[in-house]
């Protein structure tokens, strides 16, 4: 029985290190490799691996070589049964203003293994309050904005929700 607790617990140290030691810096660019197949470039970042994630600060994002945005924070922390990604400061360019909002302060995505048909999504800006899920088995995405304030640029987007008064996005992917 003492065997089988120390190979247990062996293998527990052995993926938790693994994990800690990745290559997630690696793992960032193979993912802007695969976004700039469709046309997004990720450029001017600062990548930072840290113990339990990534952090890029400062990133310009451009789509077919427009710039169309600037992230001042991106955290991406992944527990095995809990993943996190925070945006801190999006702000839209001037020419995506009237397609977009203004700015997003904050935005948080997560993904836990205690709801894993699901994806939670929370945000502020300058359009209010944002509150969104992921269900990934229908494939779909719904963003409810329950008390706007500056929506004009994406209120044609958007539809009014009868029962709570608020706005919501939705679309299937």
């Amino acid at each position: 029985m003492q065997m089988v607790k120390r190979i247990i617990g062996a293998l527990l140290l052995f993926i938790i290190l693994l994990w800690i030691f990745a290559p997630k810096e690696e793992l960032y660019y193979l993912l802007e490799k695969k976004l700039k197949q469709e046309n997004i470039v990720i450029a001017h970042e600062h990548v930072k691996d840290t113990w339990i994630g990534l952090k890029i600060e400062d990133a310009d994002i451009y789509l077919k070589g427009a710039k169309i945005a600037h992230i001042e924070s991106l955290n991406i922390s992944s527990f095995f049964l809990y993943n996190k990604i925070s945006i801190l400061n999006l702000e839209f360019n001037k020419a995506m203003q009237n397609v977009a909002p203004k700015t997003i302060d904050k935005t948080t995505i997560l993904y836990s293994i205690v709801d894993p048909l699901h994806i939670k999504i929370d945000g502020e800006g300058s359009f209010g309050q944002l509150e969104g899920r992921v269900t990934l088995k229908e494939r779909n995405i719904k963003l409810m904005i329950p008390q706007p304030k500056d929506i004009q640029s994406i209120k044609k987007f958007l539809k009014k929700d009868k029962t709570t008064g608020g706005w919501f996005y939705e679309t299937n992917y």
